[in-house]
């Protein structure tokens, strides 16, 4: 589905600059025309942004996936017509309905997403990464050829949206507004009601940073053998027939009548493995700092998550909640390690020179 030719040459020749930039911002002493690097970081980020949304707004009506589903939807809206999807959320429908009344045309409404996306994509980046670190512009590029980030702008798009609040949210934990976070997990509830998973990392912050890395490991290795085993199941199948019990609409749990693949995947179970790797290798890194480190907890249990529900439709939706975030996952880990063997290695010139003073 995902296909670089939903991108022009202006596109490649921003993010050709981007990465050029962020090369000189590494070289460049960091006292050294702090304000102005800011400045050009942030023109530079935003063109690219804006050049990037314009031509995932203008993709073809017929390719793969859900775009046709939605673009028909909103000129149905737009014309006044009855929502033919019942089950779509409040807040999605409230948006749409804001674009109508605009007199906005459909891709003016992918523009906006996908804009929206991208910026909360990137202000949880520097977050996480720190405001004047060089690798956040890195991240930032490697994101634009993200399959994810396409699947969540060109095609699940009542997600992709959803996860600009989710972004919000991380943010605020980040910087310790817990309560803000919740409130921001509730907002994306409202745009995709899966986006709800992401509640209880607030509710329970204290609990999942008290949770040692072993045992999330040891979870993680249950989690799949269970569902190696075909354990989760029957108990998916459960929990979706109590919820529906109390109306709340379920899209997942028929498998019948549809063409994909469910049941335990060995390339879908290494690929959310990642997140606990991740975890693993920057706690024997030494690089535990628990506001940063938060995201890589959230990420290992949702991958938990996903493991557990193989067997249910789509399922890639749930894991999806953890694989976005890969990106700012794995620029950690590789910082992490850079700057330990920075630091062994000026261990070792320090205790070289005080060997020489004592030969001496």
């Amino acid at each position: 589905m995902m296909s670089f030719g939903l991108y022009g040459t202006a596109f490649y020749m921003i993010v050709g600059f981007l990465f050029f930039f962020a090369v000189a911002k590494t070289l460049l002493p960091a006292a050294r025309n702090l304000e102005i690097v800011r400045v050009v970081e942030v023109f530079v980020v935003f063109t690219t942004i804006a050049i990037v949304s314009f031509d995932i707004s203008n993709r073809p009506f017929d390719i793969e996936g859900d775009t046709a589903v939605y673009i028909n939807f909103y000129n149905d809206m737009r014309m006044g017509l009855d929502n033919p999807f019942q089950t779509f959320e409040p807040g999605f429908l409230a948006i749409v309905k804001l674009f109508c009344f605009l007199q906005l045309d459909y891709s003016s409404f992918f523009y906006f997403i996908t804009f929206v996306f991208l910026w909360s994509y990137f202000a949880l980046i520097k977050s996480v990464l720190g405001r004047g670190s060089s690798w956040s512009l890195f991240v930032f590029g490697m994101v634009l050829f993200y399959p994810f980030f396409f699947s969540l702008t060109a095609n699940i798009i009542r997600q992709g949206f959803a996860m600009c609040f989710i972004n919000l949210a991380l943010i605020s934990s980040v910087r310790s507004n817990w309560r803000q976070g919740g409130v921001f997990t509730l907002v994306a509830a409202l745009f995709h009601k899966s986006s709800i998973v992401y509640f209880p990392f607030f509710v329970f912050r204290n609990l999942v940073l008290g949770v040692r890395v072993s045992s999330v490991v040891a979870l993680w290795l249950v989690v799949s053998l269970a569902s190696y085993f075909k354990l989760f199941s029957l108990l998916v199948v459960w929990i979706f027939d109590y919820l529906s019990g109390y109306g709340l609409v379920i899209n997942y749990s028929n498998v019948d009548n549809i063409a994909y693949v469910t049941g335990f995947r060995w390339d879908f179970w290494l690929f959310s493995s990642l997140s606990v790797f991740f975890l693993v290798a920057i706690k024997m890194l030494g690089e535990m700092n628990k506001r940063e480190a938060y995201i890589f907890y959230v990420c290992a249990f949702l991958s938990c998550l996903h493991i557990a529900m193989f067997d249910v439709a789509y399922n890639d939706r749930f894991g999806i909640y953890a694989w976005i975030f890969y990106p700012i996952e794995l620029a950690y880990v590789m910082r992490a390690i850079t700057a330990n063997i920075l630091r062994g290695s000026r261990r070792r010139v320090i205790e070289d020179r005080t060997n020489l003073y004592k030969g001496v």
